[in-house]
C-alpha cells in the first residue's frame, strides 16, 4: 500500500511536467472523455477512450510511458495496436502518447504492457487515465474490468504536482467490474485509477528501471543520503553523550568533596568577608538552582542593611506582634548592582524613606521575584544549542511531510530529523552553568559547609562581628540562618544596622524578618502571619 500511494503522488506530479496545447485566443469549451479498460489475462490493457469535443479547436490530451516512482525507479509503458475512429489521431512522440480529438465524437483504442505489478500476495494495476487535456474535462467516466470477480480498494484520483484528490465518484460493481467518474477536471490536469487484484490474476507486465537524473539521484544518491542519517545519528549521540558527561562532572564538582572556603582576607591591613568570585546574596539562588528564589530577595535585604544602605527596626503593636520597618540610610552608589537597586526599588519606591513589612506583605512591594544577573556564570551555549536543535527539528519535520506526499525520499529530512533531536536532548542535558559557574558553585557549597561548621572561638575577637554580619546573608541565602545563628550563640546583643525590641535578642527576630521577606517574595499567600513578641525577660528560640 505504501509504495502503491508513492506510485498515485508520482504519477500526479508528471502535471505539469507534460506538455498540452490549449487554445491560442479564446479558453476552449469543456469536452467529455469515457474510457473502457479491459485488462486481459496475459497482462495487456486493451484501452478504449472515446472523446466528445464542441465544435472549435481539437483537443489534445498526452499519456507519459516512463514514470518515476518510489526507491529511485521508473515505470514504463509499451503501447502497441493504436487504431483510430471519426478523424481523431494518436502516435507515440517520444515518452508519451499523443492524442488529437478533432469536433465530434471519436474514439482511440490500443494495448498497454506495465501496468501490472507483483507485491506480496496481490498485484497492483495502475493506469494513468489522462496526464493533462488543453481543454477542460466535463465529465470523465469509465469502467474497468479484469479477470477475477473480487478486485479491492480501487482509487480513482487526480490533481496536479502536491495535491491528490478522490475523483466524484468510484464503485464496485457486479461481477468485479469498476466505475468510476468525475465531474469538472481542469485542463491540464492529472486522472490516475489504480487497483488491488489477487496475487497470479494475469501477468504481470511492470517494468521498472532506476531512475538517472542530473539532481543526482539514484542508488548512489540513496547512499549518501543513508551515510548521511549514520553521520546524524552518531553526531547526535556524540553530543548527547557529552553532554551528559558535562552535567555528570557539574553535579559532582557541586555535590562532591570540597576544600573548605576562607571566609576572611586582609587587604592592607583590614580584614574582610570574601564570597566566591565577588557572588552576592542574591546570587546565590540562580547559581545554584538555576533560578531565582524567595530566600534571594531576603538575602539582598540583609546585606544591604549590614553594608549600612538600609536600617531595620523592630516595632512591635499594642497587642504584642512584632512589625518590622525598613528604611533608606546611606545613598545607593556605584557599588550597588542593578538587582540590589531593583529590591531597594521594589520594597521603597519613589524615593520612599520607609515601609513597614507588613505593609509589604499587603502586596505593596512591587515585582520582587527578578533573578540577579548571572551571565558571566549561565551557560550561553545551552541556550544557542536549544535554538538550533529545535529549528532543525522543525525544519526536518517540515521536509519530512512535504517529501512523503510528493513520493520523494525522506532520508535527507531524516537525517535532519535526527540531528536536531541530538542537539535539542543535548542542550537539554547541559548544565545551567557554564564551567566557571560550576566552579563558583562549587565554592558555594564549600562557604556553605564552612559556615555551618565554623567554631567563632577559633576565630580573632577584632574579626568575629564582620564575619557574622556579612556572613548572615549568605546563610540565609543557603538555607542555614538559624544554623548560623546558633554557632554564635544568637549573635551579639547589638548591631548598628539592625535594633530589637526592648531586650529581645537578635536571633529572636532575624528569622522571622527572613520568613516575612520570604514569603513576601513568594507571594502573599506565602506570607507568614506576624509573631507575638516575648514578654520581657524571656527568651526567643
Amino acid at each position: 500500500m505504501r509504495s502503491r500511494t508513492a506510485l498515485l503522488a508520482a504519477l500526479l506530479l508528471v502535471a505539469l511536467c507534460t506538455p498540452f496545447a490549449p487554445a491560442a485566443h479564446a479558453a476552449p469549451a469543456p469536452i467529455t472523455v469515457a474510457l473502457d479498460l479491459d485488462l486481459q489475462d496475459d497482462g495487456t490493457l486493451a484501452v478504449s477512450t472515446t472523446t466528445t469535443v464542441p465544435e472549435g479547436s481539437p483537443a489534445i490530451g498526452v499519456i507519459p510511458l516512463a514514470v518515476p516512482v518510489e526507491g529511485n525507479r521508473t515505470q514504463h509503458f509499451a503501447i502497441s495496436d493504436i487504431e483510430t475512429e471519426g478523424g481523431a489521431q494518436a502516435d507515440i512522440d517520444g515518452d508519451q502518447l499523443r492524442i488529437v480529438a478533432p469536433a465530434g465524437t471519436t474514439t482511440v483504442r490500443y494495448r498497454v504492457r506495465g501496468t501490472v505489478a507483483d507485491s506480496p500476495g496481490l498485484q497492483q494495476f495502475t493506469w494513468i487515465l489522462t496526464a493533462g487535456w488543453s481543454a477542460p474535462v466535463a465529465a470523465l467516466t469509465g469502467t474497468f474490468s479484469s479477470p477475477t470477480p473480487r478486485p479491492d480498494s480501487p482509487i480513482c484520483a487526480y490533481g496536479q504536482i502536491g495535491v491528490r484528490r478522490l475523483c466524484t465518484m468510484t464503485q464496485t460493481q457486479g461481477g468485479g467490474a469498476v466505475s468510476f467518474e468525475h465531474r469538472h477536471l481542469e485542463a491540464g490536469m492529472v486522472a490516475v485509477f489504480s487497483v488491488l487484484l489477487p496475487a497470479g490474476t494475469v501477468t504481470a507486465t511492470a517494468q521498472f528501471t532506476d531512475t538517472v537524473t542530473t539532481a543526482g539521484g539514484g542508488p548512489a544518491a540513496d547512499r549518501a543520503a543513508s551515510w548521511a542519517v549514520l553521520a546524524a545519528t552518531l553526531l547526535g549521540l556524540g553530543l548527547t553523550a557529552a553532554a551528559a558527561l558535562r552535567r555528570r562532572t557539574d553535579r559532582a564538582a557541586v555535590t562532591g568533596a570540597v576544600a573548605p572556603a576562607e571566609l576572611l582576607a586582609a587587604h592592607d591591613g583590614v580584614v574582610d568577608f570574601v564570597s566566591p568570585d565577588g557572588v552576592l546574596p542574591g546570587q546565590v539562588g540562580a547559581l545554584l538552582a538555576g533560578h531565582a528564589r524567595p530566600a534571594d530577595f531576603g538575602a539582598t535585604v540583609f546585606d544591604l542593611a549590614v553594608r549600612n544602605y538600609l536600617w531595620i527596626t523592630e516595632a512591635p503593636d499594642r497587642s504584642g506582634a512584632v512589625d518590622f520597618h525598613i528604611a533608606r540610610r546611606a545613598p545607593l552608589d556605584g557599588a550597588i548592582t542593578d538587582h540590589e537597586r531593583a529590591v531597594v526599588e521594589a520594597i521603597l519606591p519613589n524615593d520612599r524613606k520607609s515601609v513597614s513589612v507588613a505593609e509589604l506583605a499587603r502586596g505593596g512591594a512591587g515585582a520582587v521575584g527578578t533573578a540577579a544577573a548571572v551571565d558571566e556564570w549561565r551557560c550561553e551555549r545551552r541556550i544557542m544549542l536549544r535554538r538550533i536543535g529545535f529549528g532543525l527539528l522543525a525544519i526536518g519535520a517540515l521536509a519530512a511531510v512535504g517529501t512523503a506526499l510528493a513520493g520523494g525520499p525522506v532520508l535527507w529530512a531524516t537525517a535532519v530529523l535526527i540531528l536536531g533531536a541530538g542537539v535539542a536532548v543535548a542542550a537539554t542535558l547541559l548544565p545551567a552553568r557554564n564551567r566557571s559557574g560550576t566552579r563558583v558553585a562549587a565554592a558555594l557549597t564549600a562557604m556553605r559547609i564552612q559556615l555551618a561548621t565554623l567554631d567563632p572561638d577559633g576565630i580573632e575577637p577584632s574579626s568575629r562581628p564582620v564575619l557574622f554580619q556579612r556572613g548572615l546573608s549568605y546563610a540565609h541565602a543557603l538555607g542555614d540562618l538559624r544554623i548560623w545563628l546558633r554557632r554564635w550563640g544568637g549573635g551579639p546583643k547589638a548591631t548598628d544596622w539592625y535594633r530589637p525590641a526592648g531586650d529581645r535578642p537578635l536571633a529572636a527576630g532575624l528569622p522571622v524578618l527572613a520568613a516575612l521577606l520570604d514569603g513576601i517574595a513568594a507571594g502573599p499567600e506565602s506570607t507568614p502571619a506576624p509573631t507575638a513578641a516575648p514578654k520581657p525577660g524571656r527568651r526567643a528560640h
